[in-house]
């Protein structure tokens, strides 16, 4: 309850906003980079990355471990916070007033590969162009407040034990 008096719905509202403006992205180049990796490791005889990965830490002397570590770091790192905006994401879908539209200008407007023209999105929803935005806007809202307000607060008490 203390957690949401001091819980600043304005500013979670506004980086919200800005990390769906990149999400779309990160997301893409993060899944790209996994393919091209695994594509890579395939052509080197190995059925999956794991396997690959092992070759190259038993028998590979040319491989740069630590740069391979650190890449694949990277790559875990961007995978774990797409998986916490998604989480966050289905919880505004679960939003009872409105969630499935919050969801589904959400997901089309930041998170699909091809991004809808807002007039699709307006058509899709069968609404009028003033309620798409106010909608899109409690939409973001909702987004911040799940995700920083619940995901986040929810991943801090695991990572802290």
């Amino acid at each position: 309850m203390k957690r949401n008096l001091t819980f600043d719905k304005e500013k979670a509202y506004h980086k919200t906003k800005l990390l769906l403006k990149i999400y779309r992205d990160v997301i893409w180049s993060v899944e790209d980079r996994v393919a091209e990796l695994e594509s890579e490791y395939y052509e080197m005889g190995s059925n999956s990355l794991v396997e690959a990965l092992d070759y190259l830490d038993d028998y590979d002397p040319n491989i740069n471990k630590k740069e391979l570590e650190e890449e694949l770091c990277s790559i875990f790192k961007s995978k774990f916070l797409i998986e916490i905006v998604e989480k966050a994401l289905f919880k505004v879908k679960k939003y009872p007033d409105y969630g499935e539209i919050y969801f589904e200008i959400i997901y089309k407007q930041y998170i699909q590969k091809n991004k809808y023209p807002e007039k699709y999105i307006i058509q899709v929803l069968n609404c009028e162009r003033t309620t798409f935005y106010k909608r899109k806007k409690e939409a973001i809202k909702i987004m911040g407040v799940a995700l920083w307000g619940y995901v986040l607060p929810e991943l801090k008490g695991v990572w802290v034990h």
